[in-house]
């Protein structure tokens, strides 16, 4: 199959490999919200959680690039779960402006639900590919994401 560009003739929507992967995207995000609702936690609590389970403590606005998370978003988010004893903030010794968020026992196992609920959706997800099929998507995923980083993309 030859892949048309949109403004080809002939471009097809559904043969898009960026429109499939914004509504694979779009329903992961869908399924990841209803079943983290089921356990009472939203997306952005889930990605907050997630990030702090890998590098803890992260700094705000780590946070925020790396959740692609409004920093506005974040903020109430952090005062939220700060509240709900997820979280916790405090200054950076080395610059006081910059302010660091650790997760709390209560916050890890908070996470240990969500990934579970993660594991499911996932699990759904890949179901009947193989290894090597998810290798080389990966692979794909990445180059596509390297060669639009390279930027701009405006019209000549």
């Amino acid at each position: 199959m030859t892949i048309k560009a949109p403004g080809d003739k002939d471009f097809n929507l559904d043969d898009s490999p960026l429109y499939n992967l914004n509504r694979t995207s779009a329903t992961y995000t869908a399924e990841m919200a209803k079943a983290l609702k089921a356990v009472g936690m939203d997306q952005t609590q889930w990605r907050v959680l997630g990030l702090l389970g890998d590098q803890n403590p992260s700094m705000v606005n780590e946070l925020a690039r790396k959740g692609v998370i409004k920093m506005s978003t974040l903020t109430r988010m952090l005062e939220r779960m700060e509240r709900d004893g997820l979280v916790t903030r405090k200054a950076w010794e080395q610059d006081k402006r910059n302010i660091q968020v650790f997760i709390t026992d209560k916050g890890r196992e908070a996470l240990e639900v969500a990934l579970s609920v993660n594991a499911s959706v996932y699990k759904s997800a890949v179901e009947g590919l193989s290894e090597a099929d998810l290798d080389q998507f990966m692979k794909v995923l990445k180059h596509m994401r390297e060669n639009l980083n390279r930027g701009p993309h405006t019209p000549k």
